[in-house]
């Protein structure tokens, strides 16, 4: 299985999203965790299951919740570029792609 880095913006994301379901219901807030690490093993254990977009990204949905993962297979690592929020600006990550 592949190494995974997440981009320090969308580690961001995952702490705020985490934060903000919290404040409405905290178990819902423990299950959001529980679905991200799961989101990251699926697309470390099976990235290629995931359909490209724009080229290289690729999505993988975190549980229930209105958030994806948007990742790429660089260099022999998978690369979380963001946690996003899936009903609001969708490309606002690919300002991260060079970095």
């Amino acid at each position: 299985m592949p190494p995974f880095r997440l981009h320090p913006a969308a580690e961001r994301e995952a702490v705020e999203a985490a934060r903000w379901i919290k404040e409405d219901d905290p178990y819902q807030a423990a299950l959001f965790v529980e679905a991200l690490e799961n989101a990251i093993l699926r697309a470390r254990s099976q990235h290629e299951l995931y359909r490209c977009f724009d080229g290289v990204f690729r999505k993988v949905q975190v549980g229930k919740f209105s958030y994806a993962l948007v990742f790429r297979v660089k260099g022999g690592e998978i690369q979380i570029l963001a946690v996003m929020h899936l009903h609001r600006e969708p490309g606002y990550w690919k300002e991260r792609i060079t970095s």
